[in-house]
């Protein structure tokens, strides 16, 4: 109860410092239109991910991204979140009109805990009723070209855990990586059963189109994309999209999302 009221407060207090407004969609005169658009813009989100990821984010931070979320009365393909706040992020969207799915990384962003420890953490995310995971490869062994070891490590996570989440991604540093090692190490995680990939873990390490093209070239309609990182326009989302990624990570998606709106307005003449 006591953890519960002071939750009640942090959000009250965030609520007010919100930094966000997405769209007046009541300045639209024609409601037709204001509803198509809101209803597309719902549906462009849905294929975003959104959140607040990273050791060094608090309690404060996260309530405050969830409020921002939450004023959109919108919902991402999932929110992003540490494990140690999956329990208040889902009481905080407890009461919120949408559902929203939550995810969760692994091993992040250098995939350097054992095959062990990531089984442990997958079975305490599947405990915890989170819906979609991706996993850091071991960057040692893509580097040192041990594609074997990439491909049994995955094996075995996929073997066990990938009927259990929305999606198990494998996530690739591939802005690091050769295309032969990309090629090499994808390989390997086609011969492992997976199905998801997520390309670049993020943060400094931002997804190229290229990255994106030449997995699709050498792996026609194999894997399901999940491009990451330095997506900040809605250009890039859209570019990402005509190449068949229908799951992107952008911490931008809100912004992009009001971009989006704000262009399709102008092109029913909304505004």
């Amino acid at each position: 109860m006591y953890i519960m009221h002071i939750l009640r407060k942090m959000k009250q207090e965030l609520k007010r410092k919100v930094d966000w407004n997405m769209f007046d969609f009541s300045t639209v005169k024609d409601q037709k239109i204001a509803d198509k658009v809101f209803q597309e813009a719902k549906d462009f989100l849905s294929l975003c991910h959104f959140g607040l990821q990273g050791i060094t984010r608090t309690e404060k931070d996260v309530i405050k991204i969830v409020e921002k979320l939450k004023a959109t009365k919108m919902a991402p393909l999932a929110f992003d979140t540490e494990m140690e706040f999956v329990p208040m992020v889902r009481e905080l969207f407890s009461d919120y009109c949408c559902d929203v799915k939550l995810h969760c990384a692994v091993s992040y962003p250098m995939g350097r805990l054992t095959l062990s420890s990531k089984m442990n953490t997958l079975e305490k995310l599947r405990s915890m009723g989170v819906d979609d995971v991706c996993v850091c490869l071991d960057w040692q062994a893509v580097f040192s070209g041990r594609y074997q070891d990439v491909e049994d490590e995955a094996y075995a996570m996929v073997n066990e855990f990938q009927s259990d989440f929305y999606r198990l991604a494998f996530v690739i540093p591939a802005t690091l990586m050769s295309d032969t090692k990309i090629i090499e190490t994808c390989r390997a995680l086609d011969n492992a059963g997976t199905v998801s990939i997520k390309v670049n873990p993020g943060a400094t390490l931002g997804v190229t189109f290229e990255e994106v093209a030449l997995i699709k070239r050498m792996f026609p309609n194999r894997f399901d994309i999940h491009p990451s990182g330095n997506i900040r326009t809605l250009a890039d989302v859209l570019r990402y999209r005509e190449m068949g990624c229908n799951n992107i990570h952008t911490a931008a998606a809100l912004e992009i999302t009001d971009a989006f709106i704000v262009k399709r307005l102008k092109e029913y003449g909304g505004i």
